[in-house]
């Protein structure tokens, strides 16, 4: 029987918390009802740590990338004295955002009426204010958020009193922090809009059972097997130390200097792990890959991809090359993926949808999910 002590939507999701030869998939509302998706804005997105960019893409003074996480507007910027900073995107005006996109700055300036900040987050102009009583800008200044920056990653919370960093990372900096990531330099970054929920490509990585027919002609002819060995750790994390699997080259081997702390690893070996709610993780020889899903509504959502080789492979002469092959590989899986998520999407919501068995090959992602159906619940 599964546990009643777990916090269900309703009790239609109690098949999901058997065990996983004896459940059943979520129901669609998981995925399709707005309403568990304003609760998931709330208890997770704008409580958790979320993984948001490369240290090297703010890397001077000025740098800055904008974002929006449900309706929250964000900006992380690096100041002066070369700190990291995350911001509420909003002028303390109106709530105009005072920056879009990716750029280098020396201040914000509000484009509606000219509120001015610097890159600490201070209130330094704002005209016509001066007869404003009680008004005094040196009073002023923009919501900070936390933020860390972690092996070249960084990452921002919006809670008020959100769980430690170190607490939050412990087993994922266990299974991938020996690697040095902070060595490595992004080759490849792609965003993509995607018509389905965000939480369907987090479960499409997780789940090795589809790894061998939908990319049969792709990825899924160096996979040795689809039953990995999940290791399953609280809050959802899904991690597989080891798989044997190649590259995703045209031959399935390594095509660019390996990562040094790689050298001692087998040429198909793999590793990949879930950091919720939203990062994906994936380890070769000679590259790391990384995901993040986020939500734009209940129906679309935007994949960010990162691809990252070590900083003097990426600083050299065969730099288009490796990216171009990589690419090239890369568009043809994730295009098989992007097909089948969206018709999840669809299944979803449509009325003769009836959730089905699991098999043995989803207990990872059978981990993921429960976590998701808890956070709302």
């Amino acid at each position: 029987m599964p546990d009643t002590q777990i916090p269900l939507p309703d009790p239609s999701y109690a098949e999901t918390f058997r065990p996983v030869t004896q459940a059943t998939h979520a129901p669609g509302g998981l995925y399709s009802d707005p309403a568990i998706l304003q609760r998931e804005i709330q208890n997770i997105f704008l409580k958790d740590w979320l993984m948001l960019a490369r240290s090297e893409e703010i890397e001077n003074p000025g740098d800055f990338r904008s974002f929006r996480i449900g309706k929250e507007p964000l900006l992380i910027v690096r100041d002066k004295e070369g700190k990291a900073r995350a911001y509420a995107n909003l002028c303390l005006h109106r709530g105009v955002e005072i920056a879009k996109g990716t750029g280098n700055q020396r201040a914000f300036v509000c484009p509606y009426h000219g509120w001015s900040y610097g890159l600490d987050g201070r209130l330094i102009g704002a005209s016509w204010m001066q007869d404003s009583e009680g008004f005094d800008r040196r009073d002023c200044r923009l919501k900070e958020y936390q933020l860390n920056e972690w092996h070249g990653w960084i990452f921002v919370s919006m809670a008020a009193e959100p769980m430690p960093f170190a607490e939050y990372i412990q087993d994922f900096e266990e299974k991938f922090g020996w690697i040095g990531m902070g060595g490595l330099y992004v080759g490849l970054r792609t965003e993509t809009k995607l018509n389905c929920n965000w939480k369907l490509m987090v479960e499409n990585f997780i789940d090795f059972y589809h790894l061998k027919i939908l990319h049969k002609d792709t990825i899924g002819r160096f996979l040795s097997t689809p039953d990995a060995a999940y290791d399953l750790r609280p809050r959802g994390q899904v991690y597989i130390d080891e798989y044997d699997a190649g590259p995703l080259s045209k031959d399935g081997k390594s095509f660019a200097k390996r990562i040094p702390s790689m050298e001692e690893k087998g040429e198909r070996y793999s590793r990949t792990g879930v950091l919720p709610p939203n990062v994906n993780a994936f380890l070769r020889p000679d590259y790391m890959t990384f995901y993040t899903s986020w939500p734009v509504d209940v129906n679309t959502m935007v994949l960010v991809g990162y691809a990252l080789w070590p900083r003097e492979v990426m600083m050299g002469p065969d730099k288009e090359r490796i990216v171009t092959e990589f690419q090239g590989m890369l568009n043809k899986v994730l295009e098989e993926d992007f097909e089948m998520v969206e018709s999840l999407q669809n299944a979803a919501g449509a009325e003769a949808f009836v959730p089905g068995r699991m098999s043995r090959l989803e207990r990872g992602l059978q981990h993921f999910v429960k976590h998701s159906i808890q956070r709302v619940a």
